[in-house]
């Protein structure tokens, strides 16, 4: 084999390998470090993390409303910069014929819907989308105070119970800390269909994947 093809095969294995360490997938995103207090957000909005979810104690609650659409107004308006999704849109996806409950938008979810921590460890939960959200614990998932949202879902009591100022706009920030092991269950009483689940381990249990 000539030096020139040697030199060649080389750049390409090195290429191949670099390209590699710039993927999170092919991380399983445990190459990046991103400590819960202090996210890393993108340009437009969302998670900028591996896989775009985060680190582990990190939920983000997220929408795509539209803030140059002025049907958002008459329900809080839309604080979201490069959101795309009209007020028309949201209501289309908001039943499907085939199904008797309310379907929702996917834009407007909790991501990542699912974490592991441990009972030492805290979730720190923020609003990243342009409008208003819950984040409230609910023994049984169900629907929220919104009779529109909630087509053919029994409320939540947890959501009908809750205050106003259990609402967290556009930007809030809350700490969930001290929780104990077992499963948790939260919604946003607002729109029925944004879930999430934080299971909650020993101290001693190993999270890895």
């Amino acid at each position: 084999m000539s030096k020139r093809l040697t030199g060649s095969i080389l750049v390409l294995v090195l290429g191949s390998t670099l390209a590699c360490s710039d993927d999170p997938v092919s991380q399983n995103g445990k190459a990046t470090t991103i400590l819960p207090s202090a996210p890393n957000f993108s340009p437009g909005g969302g998670l900028g993390g591996p896989n775009d979810r985060g680190p582990k104690g990190y939920i983000a609650i997220l929408d795509d409303c539209d803030p140059d659409d002025p049907e958002w107004a008459p329900t809080g308006g839309c604080t979201r910069k490069n959101g795309l999704v009209t007020e028309d849109e949201f209501q289309a996806l908001r039943l499907s014929p085939r199904s008797p409950t309310v379907v929702g938008h996917p834009a407007w979810r909790n991501e990542p819907s699912y974490v592991k921590v441990t009972a030492n460890d805290f979730v720190q939960v923020i609003n990243e989308g342009g409008r208003n959200h819950t984040f409230t614990e609910v023994a049984n998932f169900g629907g929220g105070r919104v009779p529109p949202l909630r087509v053919g879902l029994e409320p939540a009591p947890e959501c009908l119970a809750a205050p106003p100022s259990a609402d967290m706009p556009p930007g809030a920030i809350r700490v969930l800390e001290n929780l104990s092991v077992g499963n948790h269950f939260y919604q946003c009483c607002i729109h029925s269909w944004m879930h999430a689940q934080i299971k909650v381990v020993p101290t001693h249990q190993d999270l890895r994947d």
